[in-house]
C-alpha cells in the first residue's frame, strides 16, 4: 500500500468530492475506489493497522458518526444522534439482523475489523436505493474477498494480519487466501481474536473479555458483461462481556449465505442479490458477572430470515434512471429461564417483521454544472407475533393474557422521498442542498415487548420497558446544506442539517398499574413504555485537510448534534456531545508517523425521561507508526491514550455488572493506555 495514495483517497472521499473530479492531478489508490465510494457525498474508512477489533469503532473516524459501545464486540452504529434500527447497515449487500433482543450481536459485529476491506457512510441523506428503512442514514461494510485476475493464468493471492493489544492482553489473527483468474475467483478466510477484561488507571472493566472466531468462503464467475457470486460468512462469538447490559454473551453463532448477479444487457444494467441468515444466541447474568439479588437468568434467542434486491438502471430523461424492488424478512424468538428451570418466559415468540420495497431513483445534469437526484420509495411493512407465555400468575399472567388477546398483526404503508441538487460553483467548490422524507416502522421489541424488561435493542439505560402493538411509524423530514471545497491536496467539507421527526418512538413513563407493579417486583418501580412522541435533531459536522509540505499533512473532523423532544422539554437519550479529532502526519514512501488529538466536550444535555446522567469532557493523545519493510509487508505500532487518561464515553453506556470496579449505574470507564503492535502481509 502506498501511504500517500491512500491518504489522498481518504481525503477525497471524506470531502464528499467525486475522485473523478481530481483524478487528473494524482493517481488514486485502488483500495477505496469502488462504484459506491465514487458517489458524491460518501465518506470512506479503510481499516488500518490499529488496535481495534470491533468494526463499529471505525465510525469514530467519520464526521457525524459514532458508536454506542455496549461491549468490546457489541458496538451499535450511531449517526447524527440516531442509532439502532434507525440506521440502515449493509454488509456485502445484505442486512444482517441481530439475534439478541439487546443487539449484543449488532449488525457490524458479524464481520471482524480484520476481515473488513472498507466501511463507508452516505453523508447526510441516504439515497432511496440504498435500503428499505434509511431514516438514520446508510452504512455499507464490505468484507475482504477475492478479486478476478487479468488473464486465463491461475494466480494465488492472500491477506494476513495479526495484532496485539496491551490494555486487555488481546490478540487477533486473520488469513484470507484466494485462487483466481479472469473468469473465476475462489477464496476462504479465517479469523480468531480474544482478550481479557480491559484495564484503566485504578481498575478494570468487568466483564469486557471477548472471544470470537469467524470464517468466510466465496466463489465468483464472470463472462463478458455478466458476473455471478456466492459467499458465506460465519461468526462464532464465545464468552464476551457487555457490562452496559443486564446479561453477557454466552455464545452467538450462525452465518449468512449471500448470492449476487451483475450484468449488462444492451442499454440497461441489472444488479440482483439474495441472502439467508440463521443465527442463534445465548446470554446470561451469572457466567461472567456476579448475580444481583439471587436472580440468575439466561436467555436463548434465535433469528432467521433473508432478503433480496433487484435493480435495473438505464439512460432516461436526460440522466440515469434506476428502478427496483427489495425486501427482507426476519423472525425472532427469545425464551428467558432461571438455571433451575422454575421460571420460563416465552418473551418473543416468532416475532416477525416483513419488509417489501419498491423504488425509483433518477440522477442527471439539469444544467452544465448542476446535478439533480430524485428518489421515491414505497415500503409495505407487515408485522406479527405468536402468543407469549409465562409460568407465573398474578400481574405477569394478566399482561400475558392481555397481549395474547391483542391484534398483533400490523401493517404499515410508508413513503420515502428524496431530492438533492449539487451545484459546482468552480472547479474546486461544490454546494449541495437536499431535502427528504424518510420513514421507519417500529422494531419488534418496540411493538411486542409485553412484559416490562430491559430487552430494548441495546438502549442500555437501565430501565424496564414495555411495548405498544399500536405504535405508528416514525416520519422524518430532513434538510441538509453542504459545501465541498478542494484545491490541490487541501479540502474542507462542512454540512449543516435539521431533522423534524413526527411519531418518534421514545420510552415514556408507564401509567399502567399492572405494568408498574410487575416492574417494581423486578427492581424498577418506574418502567417506560414505547410511545409515539415528537422530536427534532440538528447540528453540523465537517472534515478537513491541509497539505503543509510535501511530507507533512494536517487533517481532522468535527461533529455536533443536538436532539430534543418537541412534545415536552427534554433531550433525547444517548447522544454524543460536541467532539473532534486532529491528526498531524509525516510521510515517506514506505513509512508514516502520525499524532492524533481526540477531544470530547461535556454532555450536559441529557434525557431526564431515561434518567440519563451528565458526563465530563476529556481529551486523548494517540501516536501511530506504519512501516513497509518490503513489498506486501506492513508493520504498525502505536499507543492510544498515551497519558493514561481516566475518562468515560458518554454514549458508552452505564455499568450493570456488580463485580465491575465502577459502581452500578455510573458511566463505564473507557480503556486506559493501550500499546499495540500489528503486522500485515498481502501477496
Amino acid at each position: 500500500m502506498n501511504f500517500k495514495k491512500t491518504t489522498m483517497a481518504l481525503a477525497i472521499i471524506s470531502s464528499g468530492v467525486s475522485p473523478l473530479a481530481i483524478a487528473e492531478h494524482r493517481q488514486l489508490d485502488d483500495m477505496l475506489i469502488t462504484s459506491e465510494v465514487l458517489r458524491s457525498g460518501m465518506t470512506g474508512v479503510a481499516p488500518g493497522l490499529a488496535g481495534t477489533n470491533d468494526t463499529a469503532v471505525l465510525l469514530k473516524q467519520v464526521p457525524g458518526a459514532s458508536v454506542n459501545s455496549n461491549g468490546p464486540l457489541s458496538g451499535i452504529a450511531q449517526y447524527r444522534g440516531l442509532f439502532g434500527d434507525r440506521v440502515n447497515v449493509i454488509t456485502d449487500g445484505a442486512n444482517y439482523k441481530p439475534a439478541c433482543a439487546n443487539a449484543m450481536d449488532a449488525p457490524l459485529s458479524h464481520v471482524p475489523a480484520s476481515m473488513v476491506e472498507t466501511l463507508t457512510v452516505y453523508r447526510g441523506i441516504a439515497p432511496i436505493s440504498s435500503g428499505i428503512e434509511t431514516l438514520g442514514g446508510t452504512i455499507v461494510s464490505e468484507s475482504r474477498k477475492s478479486e478476478f485476475g487479468v488473464s486465463e493464468e491461475v494466480e494465488s493471492h492472500g491477506k494476513f494480519s495479526a495484532g496485539y493489544n496491551d490494555v486487555n492482553n488481546g490478540h487477533y489473527a486473520s488469513l484470507l487466501g484466494s485462487i483466481v483468474n479472469d473468469s473465476h475467483r475462489l477464496h476462504i478466510g479465517f479469523s480468531h481474536e480474544e482478550g481479557d477484561d480491559f484495564e484503566y488507571d485504578g481498575g478494570s472493566n468487568i466483564p469486557s473479555e471477548h472471544d470470537r472466531d469467524a470464517a468466510a468462503i466465496g466463489y465468483g464467475f464472470q463472462t463478458g458483461d455478466h458476473e455471478f457470486n456466492i459467499e458465506y460468512n460465519h461468526n462464532d462469538t464465545g464468552h464476551t462481556g457487555t457490562a452496559a447490559l443486564p446479561m453477557d454473551i454466552v455464545y452467538s453463532r450462525g452465518g449468512v449465505t449471500n448470492a449476487g448477479y451483475k450484468g449488462r444487457f444492451q442499454d440497461f444494467n441489472v444488479d440482483a442479490r439474495i441472502f439467508y441468515q440463521d443465527t442463534s444466541h445465548a446470554m446470561d447474568n451469572f457466567t461472567l458477572r456476579d448475580v444481583v439479588g439471587g436472580k440468575a437468568r439466561r436467555s436463548d434467542n434465535d433469528s432467521e430470515g433473508g432478503g433480496y434486491k433487484l435493480a435495473i438502471d438505464f439512460a432516461a430523461i436526460g440522466g440515469n434512471l434506476k428502478l427496483g424492488i427489495d425486501g427482507d424478512q426476519a423472525n425472532h424468538s427469545a425464551v428467558i429461564i432461571d438455571p433451575t428451570g422454575t421460571l420460563v418466559i416465552n418473551n418473543f415468540n416468532e416475532a416477525e417483521k416483513d419488509r417489501y420495497g419498491f423504488f425509483s431513483e433518477w440522477k442527471g445534469h439539469i444544467a452544465e454544472d448542476s446535478e439533480l437526484e430524485l428518489g421515491a420509495r414505497y415500503n409495505l411493512i407487515n408485522m406479527d407475533a405468536g402468543e407469549a407465555a409465562i409460568n407465573r400468575g398474578g400481574g405477569p399472567k394478566i399482561l400475558q393474557d392481555r397481549f395474547n388477546a391483542s391484534d398483533r398483526a400490523q401493517t404499515d404503508h410508508n413513503i420515502d422521498l428524496v431530492a438533492i441538487i449539487r451545484q459546482s460553483l468552480s472547479s474546486s467548490v461544490e454546494i449541495e442542498l437536499g431535502i427528504a422524507r424518510k420513514t421507519r416502522s417500529p422494531s419488534y421489541q418496540e411493538r411486542y415487548l409485553w412484559l416490562p424488561l430491559a430487552a430494548t435493542g441495546g438502549l442500555a439505560d437501565g430501565n424496564n420497558y414495555v411495548g405498544d402493538v399500536d405504535l405508528d411509524p416514525e416520519v422524518s423530514y430532513q434538510g441538509e446544506l453542504g459545501l465541498n471545497w478542494h484545491q490541490g491536496g487541501n479540502y474542507f467539507a462542512p454540512r449543516i442539517f435539521y431533522r423534524h421527526v413526527n411519531d418518534y418512538i421514545q420510552g415514556t413513563p408507564s401509567t399502567d398499574p399492572v405494568v408498574i407493579a410487575v416492574s417494581t417486583a423486578g427492581g424498577d418501580p418506574a418502567p417506560l413504555q414505547f410511545t409515539n412522541t415528537d422530536a427534532k435533531l440538528y447540528g453540523i459536522d465537517a472534515d478537513w485537510g491541509v497539505v503543509l509540505t510535501e511530507r507533512w499533512e494536517l487533517s481532522g473532523i468535527i461533529s455536533y448534534v443536538r436532539g430534543k423532544r418537541r412534545d415536552i422539554s427534554d433531550d433525547l437519550f444517548r447522544i454524543a456531545p460536541l467532539n473532534g479529532r486532529v491528526e498531524l502526519s509525516y510521510e515517506q514512501a514506505d513509512w508514516k508517523l502520525s499524532s492524533e488529538v481526540v477531544a470530547y466536550a461535556a454532555q450536559d444535555d441529557v434525557s431526564t425521561t431515561n434518567d440519563e446522567t451528565k458526563s465530563s469532557g476529556y481529551g486523548l493523545f494517540n501516536l501511530r507508526a506504519n512501516y513497509q519493510p518490503a513489498g506486501g509487508f506492513t508493520i504498525g505500532v502505536g499507543v492510544e491514550n498515551l497519558f493514561d487518561k481516566k475518562y468515560s464515553e458518554h454514549i458508552g453506556g452505564v455499568n450493570r455488572a456488580a463485580n465491575n470496579d465502577v459502581p452500578v449505574g455510573e458511566h463505564i470507564i473507557s480503556p486506559g493506555r493501550n500499546l499495540y503492535a500489528t503486522v500485515g502481509y498481502d501477496w
